[in-house]
C-alpha cells in the first residue's frame, strides 16, 4: 500500500485506474507493495498502466 504524498494527481490516477479496471476501487490495492518506489515513479507506473491497458500486479518489488 501506498503511504507516501498522496496528492489529488495520485488521487486522480488512482480513481481513474480503479474505474477502468475493476468499476470500484479493489481491496487488492493494500497488497500492493509500492513504498519501493518514489512518488515519481508510483504515478509513472500508475500512468503507464492506464496508457498500455495493463494491470498493476499484486506485488510491486
Amino acid at each position: 500500500m501506498w503511504t507516501g504524498e498522496f496528492t489529488k494527481e495520485l488521487e486522480t490516477l488512482y480513481a481513474q485506474y480503479a474505474a477502468e479496471h475493476y468499476g470500484a476501487e479493489p481491496d487488492g490495492y493494500d497488497e500492493l507493495n509500492c513504498n519501493a518506489m518514489t512518488y515519481d515513479q508510483f504515478v509513472g507506473f500508475i500512468k503507464e498502466c492506464l496508457a498500455t491497458g495493463k494491470e498493476m500486479p499484486d506485488v510491486v518489488p
